[in-house]
């Protein structure tokens, strides 16, 4: 579904790659505007730093009892510590040749927002006290913002296919998959994305998917003669007369976005879409609050799959 030539993808990877330090700039920036409005994800456990106190209740181990402060009040009073156990996200930004386009010039690639979107989110739960890894051949893993430039230099070499190495994804278990691209691949594949995400998932993996569209993709705005390229700069069809096959092309992606989104909703994953013409702010702040809304309702260890309802998992588009 390649809507037009994908001019030398390799050419528009090593420019992206140039411009890694402007980008994680962008991010932090981002970052920074929504971590002012939030609230860390702060859970009872094991740790050293104070959280509240709260009133006893029977059952309570009696050395958790804060005497002092009870001394000063008709009640007894536990002291509650913050856990401080850290846990681990996998982001991984699908970067195959069909996401080094726009339709217009001032649309960004979608691979250099995606790569925003990532290293912004990666930001934000680094500093949450989480740690932070991507799929490149060297698993790299972070746990300080002070090596996001390292981090985003390992997504920049994380594999571009998820048809071909969704099996050798191997996340721990109950760990954290984000997975974001434009899932192209599967629309002419005999691969199913509902098979691919339950592998990503199998060791109980709580995730999300975010698709990334360029605004074409949903309301193609071609008239007239157009020529449909591969990302090898082919031409796979050509069309003399595009309002002919208008309504084809939003039908058929329509299913497609579906087909994504219902990959999701089976394995119990967040599913979100971003459109390039759009702020990525929305998008960061709904992933970060999902994320952190999933880490609180899995209890105290900071780990497991908690329910979910199916109905909210994605906003409609």
């Amino acid at each position: 579904m390649a809507l037009a030539a994908v001019h030398d993808h390799v050419a528009a990877a090593q420019a992206l790659a140039a411009r890694l330090p402007q980008l994680i700039d962008e991010s932090r920036r981002m970052a920074i505007s929504l971590r002012s409005g939030l609230h860390g994800n702060r859970k009872v456990g094991p740790g050293s730093d104070f959280w509240q106190f709260r009133p006893y209740i029977t059952g309570d181990p009696t050395n958790q009892i804060d005497w002092r402060r009870s001394a000063r009040s008709d009640h007894t009073f536990i002291r509650q510590t913050e856990w401080q156990a850290s846990h681990n996200y996998w982001i991984w930004p699908v970067l195959s040749p069909s996401m080094y386009w726009s339709s217009a010039r001032d649309i960004p690639f979608k691979a250099e927002r995606t790569l925003i979107i990532s290293i912004a989110l990666a930001d934000l739960l680094l500093r949450n006290g989480e740690t932070v890894g991507t799929f490149d051949a060297e698993r790299t893993r972070i746990t300080s913002a002070e090596h996001l430039e390292k981090l985003a230099h390992a997504m920049l070499a994380s594999p571009d296919n998820i048809t071909n190495h969704a099996g050798a994804m191997h996340a721990g278990r109950k760990h954290s998959v984000l997975v974001l691209g434009d899932f192209l691949e599967f629309v002419d594949s005999n691969q199913s994305p509902v098979r691919a995400i339950k592998t990503l998932g199998q060791y109980q993996n709580d995730g999300a998917l975010v698709h990334v569209l360029d605004p074409a993709e949903i309301e193609p705005p071609f008239t007239g003669r157009v020529n449909f390229m591969d990302t090898d700069d082919q031409m796979i069809y050509r069309s003399e007369r595009f309002e002919d096959l208008r309504e084809g092309f939003r039908q058929r992606a329509k299913t497609w976005r579906a087909d994504i989104r219902d990959a999701a909703r089976e394995n119990d994953w967040l599913c979100d879409q971003h459109v390039t013409s759009e702020s990525a702010s929305p998008t960061l702040l709904a992933l970060y609050q999902h994320l952190s809304e999933r880490q609180s309702q899995s209890g105290s260890n900071g780990r497991g799959r908690p329910a979910m309802n199916r109905n909210s998992t994605t906003r409609p588009r």
